[in-house]
């Protein structure tokens, strides 16, 4: 069993800052990750290839809604009209379900909305679920520890106020999960 540091890369400040206190502290079979939402500035794009090339190797991953979109899509085509929708509109609704390959644009396809504050789903899909899919949920099932490292400070939200430190999720198998918040008191 080996332990793991997953470094959260979005390519703002903190999650530089982040990235660079993790090389300096010499954290151990370090792996810097940046969830490619589809939706990022050129810029911030531009940037995280800068930090691949010049600071440390990073691994994107990306969401991928095309198994929902189908699905949905299904449900339109097989059951809009029993419900007395009018074929005309089940036609449309058909075209509009399909994939477009940015991660964004296809989550809001199959969610039928774009995220808002009161409806907030764009960083637990985008962000989160596929690092934790593609990264960490691999290494845990193969019986490692894995410490994720976040860029997260408290002065940022009321809910990120209360976020302790280091939070433990220890998994079915024995493995542990780390959630490690060093930035948090930064203001």
């Amino acid at each position: 069993m080996s332990e793991h540091n997953i470094i959260s890369v979005s390519g703002g400040k903190d999650s530089t800052a982040l990235l660079l206190l993790a090389i300096e502290r010499g954290a151990e079979n370090m792996q810097a990750v940046f969830a490619d939402t589809g939706n990022e500035h050129q810029i911030t794009y531009d940037y995280v290839q800068y930090l691949n090339d010049r600071v440390f190797p990073i691994r994107t991953v990306k969401a991928s809604f095309e198994r929902q979109i189908a699905g949905k899509r299904e449900y339109v085509l097989s059951k809009w009209a029993e419900k007395g929708v009018p074929q005309s509109a089940i036609d449309r609704a058909a075209a509009a379900l399909v994939p477009t390959g940015n991660p964004f644009l296809d989550l809001c396809i199959w969610k039928w909305r774009f995220p808002s504050t009161k409806v907030a789903f764009c960083s637990e899909e985008l962000k989160r679920n596929p690092i934790i899919n593609e990264v960490q949920k691999p290494l845990l099932d193969a019986g490692d520890d894995v410490i994720s490292w976040q860029g997260v400070r408290r002065d940022e939200s009321i809910r990120r106020r209360f976020l302790p430190e280091r939070e433990l999720k220890l998994q079915k198998n024995g493995s542990e999960l780390w959630n490690f918040r060093p930035i948090l008191d930064w203001t």
